[in-house]
C-alpha cells in the first residue's frame, strides 16, 4: 500500500514536471537555421530534477518531459496550420534533447542526495552541451559544416551561461533551506528551553511538597505510635498506621516522578550555560509571540547594559518570565502605549534587575499579598477558575533561596508596577 502511494505520487510529480518544462520550453529563441530552439526550459527541468524530483529517475522524468515538449509543439504546430507528418519529422529532435539529457544525467550523477554542488556544475553543463550537439546533429538543416566551429562555440557558450544560471538558483535554494532549517532549529530551541524552565519550576514546588509529604507521614506514624498504648480499638490503632504506609506510598511515587521528569530533561536539553542577553532574547521572541495570539498592542523594551554567562540560566528566565507574562496579562484590556520594560545593570557587587509597566497596577488592598502562596487575583473568565497563585511565590522564593537576592515592588493603582530584583553577582554569573 505504502508502495502504490510512494509511486502515485512520483506520478503526480512527474507530470507537473513535464508539463511546466513543457510549457517553459515555449521560451525561446532560434539561433540556428532549421528550427533549431534555445530554451529557457533547459534551466527549469535541472532544477526541478534536483529538487522536487531528488527521489524519482532522472530518465524517467526526462522521456514524459520529452513526450510532454513534443505534444505540445505539435499541436500549436497544427493550430497554426501545420500537419503531424511535418511536426514530427520537426519536433522529433527536440524529443530526442530531452531524453539524451536524462539519459547523460544518470551516467554522470549516480545519486542526487549526495552529488557536491562544485560536481553538479560540470554535471549540468555536459548534460545540456552534449544534447545540443547530439540534437544538432539529427537535425539535417542545422547542419553545416562551414559553421562547425562556430556553432560548437555558440552552443558552449549557451550551455556555460544556462549552466552558471542553474547552479546559482540551486545554490540559492540550498542557502534558503538553510535559513528556514536554522530558523526551525531556533524555534524548537526556544520551546524545548522554555518547556525546561517550566518543568523545573514545577519540580521546585513538587520538591517543596515532598517535604511535606515527609512531614504528614511522620505525623501519621507518631499518630499510631500514641494510639499503640491506649486502650483503643485495635482497628483504630491499624487504620492509623496504613495512613502512615500510604502517605509513605504516595511520597515515593512522587519522588519516582520528580526524578523521571528530571531524567528527561537532562536527555533532551544538555546546555549548561548561556548568556544573559540570550535569555533576553529568548524572552522577547515569546513575549511577541504571546502578544500577538491574544491580539495585544505592547510595546517591549528589553536592555541588557552588563551582559554575563549564567549556569542558572532556568531560573532566571523563570522568574523573568513570570513577571512579564504577569505585566501582559494585567493590560490585556489596556490601551494603545502600554510597554513592558526589562533593563538589567551591574551596580558593585549586585546585578539589579528591573521589570517595569505603565498597566493598571496593584492596588493597595492586593499589594501585600501578591507573593504569598496561594494568592491570586486572576481567574479563567472560560471556565471560573482561580489560577494557583503559586507564580509570585515561586519567583520570591527562587530569588532568595537560590540567589540569595532581594525582590521588592511598588505599584500605583492605575499608573503600573515596578519590580526592583538584587542578586549578588557571584550567586549567578560565571566566571569568565
Amino acid at each position: 500500500m505504502k508502495k502504490l502511494l510512494k509511486n502515485t505520487n512520483q506520478n503526480y510529480i512527474i507530470a507537473i514536471i513535464s508539463v511546466l518544462v513543457a510549457l517553459s520550453s515555449q521560451l525561446y529563441f532560434s539561433g540556428f537555421a532549421g528550427g533549431f530552439r534555445i530554451s529557457a526550459s533547459v534551466i527549469l527541468l535541472p532544477l526541478l530534477i534536483m529538487t522536487v524530483g531528488e527521489d524519482i529517475s532522472t530518465v524517467k522524468i526526462c522521456f514524459f518531459t520529452a513526450l510532454s515538449v513534443f505534444l505540445l509543439r505539435t499541436l500549436i504546430f497544427m493550430l497554426q496550420g501545420g500537419t503531424a507528418g511535418q511536426a514530427f519529422f520537426l519536433y522529433i529532435p527536440n524529443l530526442c534533447f530531452y531524453i539524451s539529457y536524462g539519459v547523460i544525467f544518470s551516467i554522470l550523477c549516480q545519486n542526487k542526495h549526495t552529488v557536491t554542488y562544485k560536481k553538479i556544475f560540470g554535471i549540468l553543463y555536459c548534460c545540456d552541451f552534449l544534447s545540443n550537439i547530439f540534437e544538432i546533429c539529427i537535425t539535417p538543416s542545422a547542419l553545416n559544416p562551414e559553421n562547425a566551429v562556430t556553432t560548437l562555440s555558440v552552443l558552449a557558450g549557451i550551455a556555460l551561461v544556462r549552466t552558471a544560471v542553474t547552479w546559482l538558483i540551486l545554490v540559492g535554494e540550498k542557502q534558503y533551506r538553510t535559513l528556514l532549517q536554522k530558523e526551525e532549529h531556533e524555534k524548537r530551541y526556544q520551546r524545548l528551553f522554555l518547556m525546561t524552565t517550566g518543568l523545573k519550576n514545577e519540580i521546585y514546588f513538587m520538591k517543596k511538597n515532598s517535604e511535606e509529604i515527609e512531614n504528614v507521614m511522620g505525623t501519621a506514624y507518631k499518630l499510631y505510635e500514641n494510639l499503640s498504648s491506649t486502650d483503643l480499638p485495635p482497628e483504630i490503632k491499624k487504620m492509623s498506621l496504613e495512613l502512615a504506609k500510604d502517605v509513605h506510598e504516595i511520597k515515593k511515587d512522587y519522588i519516582r516522578i520528580i526524578k523521571g521528569i528530571e531524567n528527561e530533561i537532562s536527555e533532551e536539553y544538555d546546555e549548561k550555560q548561556m548568556k544573559f542577553s540570550d535569555i533576553l532574547h529568548i524572552l522577547y521572541d515569546t513575549t511577541h509571540h504571546l502578544l500577538e495570539s491574544k491580539n495585544i498592542d505592547v510595546v517591549l523594551n528589553f536592555n541588557c547594559n552588563d551582559d554575563f554567562i549564567t549556569n542558572d540560566h532556568y531560573e532566571l528566565m523563570n522568574i523573568l518570565k513570570n513577571l512579564v507574562t504577569n505585566a501582559i496579562e494585567a493590560m490585556e484590556t489596556g490601551e494603545k502605549g502600554d510597554t513592558v520594560t526589562i533593563s538589567q545593570s551591574l551596580v558593585g557587587s549586585e546585578y539589579i534587575f528591573e521589570i517595569k509597566d505603565n498597566g493598571p497596577g496593584i492596588s493597595k488592598r492586593h499589594l501585600p499579598n501578591i507573593f504569598k502562596m496561594g494568592y491570586s487575583t486572576k481567574f479563567d473568565t472560560a471556565t471560573g477558575n482561580i489560577y494557583r497563585g503559586v507564580g509570585l511565590c515561586g519567583v520570591k522564593a527562587t530569588i532568595e533561596e537560590t540567589f540569595g537576592g532581594t525582590i521588592e515592588v511598588s505599584s500605583v493603582f492605575g499608573d503600573g508596577t515596578d519590580f526592583i530584583i538584587k542578586i549578588p553577582k557571584n550567586s549567578v554569573s560565571v566566571k569568565e
